[in-house]
């Protein structure tokens, strides 16, 4: 036969050689593809996280300042013109309200204690904890307000802090009629017409001259510039101190022009799991119309809040030392006594562990880095679960104590 006409093919050596060659070839390109797509997981990883951090912090933030604003004066100097007599409220029958028993008000509703904090256990400085498998409760106890069924929802993961705040928000609304008995029935506060919108039904206000401050509830909507915060009949005299020598402002320290209307806002900020997905988020619950309601998930993926409270006893807008929220007002059991130490609180010293939402595809970082540490306390994980975390810390000034009037 011709030799232009026989066949010819490759050897089965070449063909193993040429498989070989594929096979690495192939390799390498999944290792470039498997390297990118880690690579892709962490930037992505980080980047959420990051995000996280400072929306969680700038929420936190923007709410902690106020803590202790009332209008023109805040709380400490109020509390010490008028020892525990500074604030009245309409949530008290007239004998509590006149001997001041303050703890009788709904625990949401306390605003004489305008920033107050409960502190998960065993997540002081030097401690351990294991953001994945969180165990223990709180201390002080938490107030059934707080649980069960129309507590928060979701409710509490431990091993975070929980953090209450109420404060006067918002922009003022000057009151335009002096506050005294003759006002119609029942009670109500006029205030000016660009203060109207302000104002809706079953929301909580406070009410704040330079002297006094008194918190209570739009009862109805806005008539003409008129709300009602009394039910029936009930005068607005009733619902403030009238005894001679009692406790709690007098009515006619409430007068038009020099008295302002503030959202009263009482928050709950903590850390919940997600019912989606049961991922850990940091959620606020706002007190409204006499319940909690559904909590609003504000930043996903927050494994655990620490709070140290910043005490500056003796007034001068310096801060001795930090302390747990259990440590602030230890040994004392009168609720004026608890009450007067948590207006000692000038400063809050923030930490944040926020972790990706999905695997990060690293290893954790205490594999490589180090452990974890926020506000002093060691973070560890369940092994091998390539989450990214990262700490955040900060100190938030509650300005209306050190800087205020």
């Amino acid at each position: 036969m011709h030799p232009a006409f026989r066949q010819s093919g490759v050897s089965l050596v070449e063909l193993m050689i040429a498989v070989a060659l594929s096979a690495f070839l192939l390799l390498g390109l999944v290792q470039v593809f498997s390297a990118s797509r880690l690579a892709y997981q962490s930037t992505t990883g980080l980047a959420r996280v990051q995000e996280g951090s400072r929306f969680a912090v700038d929420f936190l933030q923007r709410d902690i300042r106020m803590a202790g604003f009332m209008g023109c004066s805040n709380d400490r100097a109020r509390n010490a013109r008028h020892p525990n007599a500074f604030l009245d409220s309409f949530f008290l029958t007239n004998a509590n309200r006149d001997a001041g028993v303050y703890s009788a008000a709904p625990f949401p509703l306390r605003f004489d204690i305008p920033i107050q904090g409960f502190e998960a256990v065993n997540t002081g400085r030097g401690n351990t904890l294991n953001v994945s498998a969180p165990t223990g409760g709180w201390v002080p106890a938490l107030d059934p307000s707080l649980t069960g069924a129309n507590g928060l929802n979701p409710a509490p993961r431990p091993g975070s802090d929980i953090l209450v705040l109420r404060i006067f928000s918002g922009d003022g609304a000057p009151v335009i009629a002096d506050i005294r008995p003759a006002i119609s029935q029942p009670g109500a506060v006029s205030v000016a017409p660009a203060g109207v919108p302000l104002i809706q039904a079953g929301q909580y206000y406070g009410m704040a001259s330079c002297d006094r401050a008194a918190v209570f509830q739009a009862r109805g909507p806005v008539s003409g510039s008129a709300f009602p915060v009394t039910t029936g009949g009930s005068n607005l005299a009733n619902g403030f101190n009238t005894s001679q020598g009692g406790n709690g402002p007098p009515i006619s320290d409430f007068t038009a022009n020099t008295t302002q209307v503030f959202r009263a806002d009482s928050f709950v900020y903590y850390v919940g799991l997600r019912g989606v997905d049961g991922m850990p988020s940091l959620f606020r619950a706002r007190f409204s119309n006499g319940a909690w309601g559904v909590s609003e998930e504000l930043v996903e993926g927050v494994d655990t809040m620490q709070v140290f409270y910043g005490l500056d006893a003796d007034g001068n807008g310096a801060v001795e030392n930090y302390v747990r929220a259990d440590q602030v007002a230890a040994g004392l059991t009168a609720y004026n006594d608890i009450a007067n130490r948590w207006r000692t609180v000038a400063s809050v010293e923030l930490g944040l562990v926020l972790r990706s939402p999905e695997r990060a595809g690293t290893p954790d970082r205490a594999a490589v880095n180090g452990p974890v540490v926020v506000n002093g306390i060691t973070i560890t994980t369940n092994p091998n679960e390539a989450i990214l975390r990262r700490p955040y810390e900060t100190t938030i000034a509650l300005r209306n104590r050190l800087f205020g009037n």
